[in-house]
């Protein structure tokens, strides 16, 4: 029985095992590259309120405007502009909705001194799912609902919508401008004037902050700029932010929009320098895998040189007659075995003598040829000389034994 549990064969081979180790440890560490990096895989030019964005909401176009314009323009994905990072020149923030109320509350605005430009969403819309970078549909946001970004700014300010102007006020100058069916405007209480309208605020400054408010993206965003008024408007606008300072930088944040770069440990494991650690890191857990794998529990103990107990001194015992060619000469033993087995079965001590046993067995087969004249006769050993007749001893004795066990007294 042990010889054959020994050699039986596994349920999957080595091979296969290792090959399933290796794809779940590279499957696991896929997973977490994935989770790191997935902000990178993201389509910045899909349609949003941000930068980013080439769609008729977006603000792309304005920054590249600046740029031509001569202002060094930068699309921010650092988190740590918000929390009052040293950064200068004007930060501009793009929330899309009531739901970045709290992003905005959690800015830090003071920055030094340098101003910080809130553009007020109007509208939103769902992207095309064929073209992600285009709006399928767009609609207006609700202007309770708006109210919420102010409050971060000030408690004071709030928000309408009234009938669109051909012109606006800025400083004293007066400009024309190309607005949709209504314009946003804010309240003139609780702010500082700097675009006004009949009606209202287009853009006004916090009182005493450098927060500016932009009550409506029309002066900003891809479909407003899209007339020349409104572009001109929006350079002279940028330009009295710049006005008292020499610094002609302009930030676009897109953090609030999910684009993030922070540096967390997830993602600085996976680039250098702490790669190369990484990398023996997840060889080592393959090692240690495959070694729980292939082995369960204790290690086994290395078996005995001389193996003990009943079954050892068997298996030895019938080494050394097959080493020495002494099998045939166990024929007789096997016969005086199997007549006390037989002896027994019938129902008679096995301590009966020899002579007893030979007579009651005679007895036996007498009755049995009575009955069958083919049942085989008394196998005699003193004609085994080889192996194989050895073995054709055993079968027919078992036979015999069985035919003179079957019949009962």
């Amino acid at each position: 029985m042990s010889s054959v549990s020994d050699n039986a064969t596994p349920i999957i081979s080595a091979k296969t095992a290792l090959i399933a180790v290796l794809i779940a440890a590279i499957s696991f560490a896929s997973v977490i590259v994935l989770s790191a990096f997935a902000p990178e895989f993201r389509d910045r030019r899909a349609a949003g309120l941000h930068a980013y964005s080439t769609s008729a909401l977006g603000y792309n176009f304005a920054s590249e405007l600046l740029a031509r314009e001569g202002y060094n323009v930068d699309i921010s994905r650092d988190t740590g502009v918000l929390r009052g990072g040293a950064s200068e020149g004007l930060l501009i923030l793009t929330p899309a909705s009531a739901y970045d109320a709290r992003d905005l509350d959690e800015v830090n605005f003071d920055r030094d001194g340098e101003p910080t430009l809130v553009v007020l969403p109007k509208r939103n819309g769902l992207r095309d799912r064929s073209n992600p970078r285009h709006y399928r549909q767009t609609f207006a946001l609700p202007i309770n609902r708006l109210a919420d970004l102010l409050a971060p700014l000030s408690g004071d300010i709030s928000l309408e919508r009234t009938e669109a102007p051909d012109e606006v006020d800025m400083m004293g100058s007066t400009l024309p401008v190309v607005f949709s069916d209504t314009v946003q405007v804010l309240h003139p209480q609780g702010i500082e004037p700097v675009i006004t309208l009949d009606g209202g605020v287009l853009l006004g400054r916090v009182p005493s902050t450098r927060i500016y408010i932009l009550s409506d993206p029309e002066l900003m965003n891809t479909h407003g700029l899209a007339h020349r008024e409104n572009a001109e408007v929006f350079v002279r606008m940028i330009a009295h932010f710049s006005a008292k300072s020499d610094v002609r930088s302009v930030i676009f944040d897109t953090t609030i929009h999910g684009f993030q770069r922070s540096r967390d440990l997830l993602r600085l494991i996976f680039e250098p320098p702490l790669l190369g650690a990484t990398l023996f890191a997840i060889a080592t857990m393959i090692l240690l895998g495959w070694a729980a794998f292939m082995r369960f529990g204790r290690p086994q103990a290395e078996p005995p040189v001389a193996a003990t107990g009943r079954q050892s001194l068997i298996e030895s015992t019938a080494g050394l007659f097959r080493q020495t060619n002494r099998e045939p000469a166990l024929a007789g033993d096997y016969a005086k075995l199997a007549r006390r087995m037989i002896i027994r079965e019938l129902g008679y001590p096995e301590d009966l003598p020899i002579e007893e046993m030979d007579r009651i067995l005679k007895q036996r087969e007498a009755r049995v040829r009575a009955k069958h004249a083919d049942a085989p006769p008394w196998p005699d050993p003193a004609r085994v000389r080889t192996h194989s007749q050895l073995m054709n001893f055993v079968k027919d004795f078992h036979v015999w034994k069985r035919e003179m066990s079957d019949e009962r007294e």
